[in-house]
């Protein structure tokens, strides 16, 4: 998939500001950017959200796409934390750094 092509599908989903975290797994699928080793881009052990977190505005794509499976990882075991997280505007400027670092690229 392009970078143009990942920004026009990481654009609809900011514009639904749907809170279903299926709509994210399946964003990160289709992009092929679901990181399955997510914690190896971590720097907290165990894994900190909250202070991860904290990484966003100097985090390049891939860490973004971590950032991004780590938040649908911590609902797997707490079930509602994605919802709770997208309620305290923690989960778009993930999405939002995404689109910003594929567009200073094209």
């Amino acid at each position: 998939m392009t970078k143009a092509e990942k920004i026009r599908k990481i654009q609809g989903i900011l514009e639904l500001k749907d809170s279903r975290g299926d709509l994210y797994v399946d964003l990160l699928k289709t992009m092929g950017d679901l990181k399955t080793n997510y914690g190896d881009y971590m720097i907290t052990e165990p894994i900190d959200c909250d202070e991860e977190l904290e990484r966003i505005s100097g985090a390049d794509y891939e860490l973004c796409t971590a950032l991004l499976t780590m938040l649908l990882r911590e609902d797997h075991f707490s079930n509602g934390s994605f919802e709770r997280r997208f309620a305290d505007g923690q989960v778009l400027p993930v999405l939002v750094r995404m689109k910003d670092v594929l567009s200073a690229g094209v």
